[in-house]
């Protein structure tokens, strides 16, 4: 039986999942990247039980103990005391879920993934090769790219990200909307921190219209942090556009001082800064032998951290349909039976996160007023073994 042929636009952590997914059930894809070099913008990102089932079903369970940071506990504090309104204790995370939950930099995981494709099959990778344009036949698509020969498959999976080429040529969805908020994120070195505590797990402070969240990635060796602010200034939809950590210290003026100490402690006073966009769950991700997968599919707000974890979640479950189905409609049928259910929850709810968070009162805040990702049951779901 011949093997498949299968394009995948976009080497994000979604199409490299979906790559490595592949490989190891014996199928070599070829993925498309616009970039000219492989790699990811620093950040800080969380690997959910969910998302480490994923990763273990890809062979990096172990790489994973390795390199990422383990959080013992996460806190909720009150953005002027600092003192502690919600604490999730972590460390029965896999007897609760059946995998750990992690943190690590977002380069690190991307770089796991790059690094075993390679390994298995470096011909699967090509970059430098943005798409312009695709034509599907009744037995293969076509794909046209700014430079460089075209390109034909059996299947197309678009994991291009928030901005996909693909689903604006096939879906043709609607411009995103500005929910009201802005991000800023960056990297302290540990060392440049006086107070060690700070470095202690995961934390967010929470204040009206405002959030500060951070935790230890590289095991210890860095600080990430995000701060998010209720605005009415629309801002550009980057994560590669610079801040100043002076207007986040403005921002967050009367957050207590441990929030103050690691900006003070950002190297150079910069971080980065960008706009949360809205936009509205697709009601299906496939049509003929395209389909979408991760941000592509549904760009989520990033409340629940959910984003890349649902996008490894896809890439495993449509490697499994690939496998396991007789024909391409079969197997995006499964694909999209499988998962839409799920993701459109949590995109839904992702929606909503931020005022549930920045709304709140946190002088009123308890462990039987928070809706999160235990809550929800969002931890329980494998992806190896839901049904297909």
């Amino acid at each position: 039986m011949r093997q498949p042929r299968i394009a995948i636009v976009g080497a994000g952590i979604g199409g490299l999942g979906l790559a490595l997914a592949l490989l190891r059930r014996g199928i070599v894809p070829q993925v498309y990247e616009q970039a000219t070099q492989l790699g990811e913008i620093g950040a800080g990102i969380s690997v959910s039980p969910n998302a480490v089932k994923a990763l273990a079903d890809l062979g990096l369970g172990e790489a994973l103990r390795e390199r990422a940071d383990e959080p013992p506990r996460q806190r909720t504090c009150h953005f002027q005391t600092g003192a502690t309104l919600i604490d999730i204790d972590r460390s029965d995370t896999v007897q609760r879920y059946g995998a750990p939950y992690y943190q690590m930099h977002r380069a690190d995981l991307h770089g796991l993934l790059v690094e075993r494709i390679r390994a298995l099959a470096p011909e699967a990778l090509s970059v430098g090769r943005t798409l312009t344009d695709l034509r599907q036949h009744h037995d293969r698509v076509e794909l046209t790219f700014e430079s460089g020969s075209p390109a034909s498959a059996d299947a197309l999976i678009a994991a291009d990200g928030w901005r996909s080429r693909v689903r604006s040529l096939v879906f043709g969805v609607p411009e995103p909307q500005f929910s009201g908020y802005v991000a800023w994120r960056g990297l302290v070195p540990m060392e440049r921190l006086d107070d060690p505590t700070l470095a202690s797990g995961s934390r967010v402070s929470i204040g009206p219209g405002r959030l500060f969240v951070h935790y230890p990635v590289r095991r210890g060796r860095l600080l990430n942090f995000v701060a998010f602010a209720r605005t009415g200034r629309a801002e550009i939809e980057s994560w590669s556009q610079r801040g100043s950590v002076s207007e986040v210290a403005q921002t967050l003026a009367d957050f207590h001082q441990g929030v103050h100490a690691i900006l003070a402690a950002t190297p150079d006073g910069q971080c980065h800064k960008w706009g949360l966009f809205a936009r509205a769950p697709l009601p299906q991700w496939t049509s003929g032998r395209v389909a979408l997968l991760g941000d592509a599919a549904h760009p989520m707000m990033p409340w629940f951290g959910q984003g890349a974890a649902s996008a490894l979640e896809d890439a495993v479950v449509l490697a499994r349909c690939i496998v396991a189905a007789d024909d391409l409609q079969h197997t995006f049928a499964r694909y999209q039976d499988a998962r839409l259910a799920r993701v459109t929850m949590v995109h839904n709810e992702s929606l909503q996160g931020g005022e549930r968070l920045a709304g709140a009162r946190p002088d009123l805040m308890s462990p039987a007023t928070v809706r999160n990702e235990d809550t929800l049951g969002l931890f329980s779901y494998d992806p190896v073994t839901t049904p297909i």
